[in-house]
């Protein structure tokens, strides 16, 4: 149970971010609508009872869907903005596919809002509420899953490739140092970011990223966010927790579609490639672990990241598998457990990898929602002591230092920007993320 005052002040969080039609996950740093941000806010709003507002927050995601079925990455409430890049950079106007009335991005990421609705209309009280609301909800979050399963399988493997770092929704992870690296800059116009007016610069992705950030949206941009771009792109990825938690959503469109009476077969096609592509592709029976495929360099990525961990919260890997990933890595002082050095579960990335930093975004710090998502990925495999320290270890951090986006995992100390909407959605609904029994 949440203490009452952690549940007070995380409310709080939520309602000060509340822009009526979306929740902002940072009003200064972040200040338009996220996609899996989106998600987890709905959660939230769903844990305080008010499902209205939860849907609202869906609503507000779908209504930049792309007629080709893409939900982008960000779509621009209250623009104009500081944000960069921003909409007059995407300019997503050049794709005929995008919608006029509506600025967004051209990317997507992680796909997290069937899931999400499911849950939500699982625990509604209101079931002819709930009921509505799937039957509306399904068929955008179905062309969501095709166009998954179209544009973004052009080498038919049963997964879905990104093509920039900010799909995967972690950024400057060390898992994309090598991809990153074969990136052409070039030319480059001037601009200015604004995010580390607001966090110190040692906590945010350093410039030669953002160079080639930026040079990868001009590239699909260049392409009008076509096929052509998706092709051409150089940096081109596989990722584990991008596809782990599609399939999760897959999962839970088979049930909306079964309960709709809608068919399934298509749904189940999709679940079984993906699920065969994570042993084909994705698992190194080396390393013990779910490692990225680099699709330009047709290889494994040799980094241990905790995103292999959401192969669990989908049910994707087997017991065995799943013991040998806990016991040689999540419970290894070496990698991820607490050492001495490090007090809190679960560092981003592993410690024994070069890249690791405990202060910078996504390269080794503690985010909240992977370990909400990682704690029930483990209690699914049975590891329920370890899923409870995660908790344990998640409710401290935050009743040390706040809702913050991350933070370091030796200090506890919060990073990046405060008051972080979903920070404070995910400890309100922790229990929402529990995975029902699977079909």
């Amino acid at each position: 149970m949440i203490q009452k005052d952690l549940r007070q002040a995380a409310e709080e969080v939520l309602r000060r971010n509340d822009r009526g039609t979306f929740t902002a996950p940072s009003p200064r740093q972040y200040p338009h609508l996220w996609l899996w941000d989106a998600g987890f806010a709905a959660l939230g709003w769903a844990a305080l009872g008010d499902y209205e507002r939860a849907y609202r927050e869906i609503r507000a995601a779908l209504r930049g869907q792309w007629r080709n079925g893409m939900l982008p990455h960000v779509v621009f409430y209250d623009w104009p903005s500081a944000y960069f890049p921003g909409a007059d950079v995407w300019r997503s106007d050049l794709a005929s596919e995008a919608p006029a009335e509506l600025p967004t991005s051209g990317i997507t990421q992680p796909p997290v809002l069937a899931f999400v609705v499911e849950i939500l209309t699982r625990y509604d009280p209101d079931r002819g509420r709930a009921a509505a609301f799937r039957r509306e909800a399904f068929p955008a979050l179905y062309a969501y899953h095709r166009w998954l399963h179209t544009a973004r399988d052009p080498e038919g493997m049963g997964l879905s490739v990104l093509v920039h770092p900010w799909e995967s929704g972690m950024d400057n992870s060390p898992l994309w140092d090598a991809a990153l690296a074969r990136v052409p800059v070039g030319d480059l116009p001037p601009y200015r970011r604004a995010d580390a007016h607001w966090v110190p610069e040692e906590q945010r992705p350093r410039s030669a990223d953002y160079d080639r950030f930026l040079a990868l949206i001009l590239h699909l941009r260049s392409h009008r966010y076509g096929e052509s771009g998706v092709q051409t792109s150089s940096f081109r990825v596989y990722d584990i927790l991008f596809n782990a938690l599609r399939y999760r959503s897959e999962e839970a469109l088979w049930t909306m579609a079964a309960e709709l009476g809608e068919p399934t077969g298509e749904i189940e096609g999709w679940l079984a490639r993906g699920r065969a592509a994570f042993q084909a592709y994705l698992w190194d029976p080396a390393r013990g672990f779910f490692l990225d495929w680099d699709a330009v360099a047709k290889a494994r990525i040799p980094v241990i990241a905790a995103g292999g961990f959401l192969a669990l919260y989908a049910g994707l890997a087997t017991p065995e598998q799943a013991h040998e990933m806990v016991a040689r890595y999540l419970t290894n002082p070496e990698a991820f457990a607490p050492d001495g050095g490090t007090r809190y579960l679960v560092p981003t990335v592993s410690k024994a990898e070069p890249g690791w930093e405990p202060r910078r975004y996504w390269r080794g710090p503690i985010w909240i929602n992977l370990n909400a998502l990682i704690a029930h990925g483990l209690r699914r495999y049975g590891f329920v002591d370890l899923a409870e320290q995660i908790r344990a270890d998640t409710f401290a951090l935050v009743a040390r230092s706040g809702f913050w986006e991350y933070y370091d995992p030796r200090t506890g100390e919060g990073l990046g920007i405060g008051d972080f909407t979903w920070s404070a959605a995910l400890l309100l609904a922790w229990d929402l993320l529990e995975i029902p029994e699977t079909r």
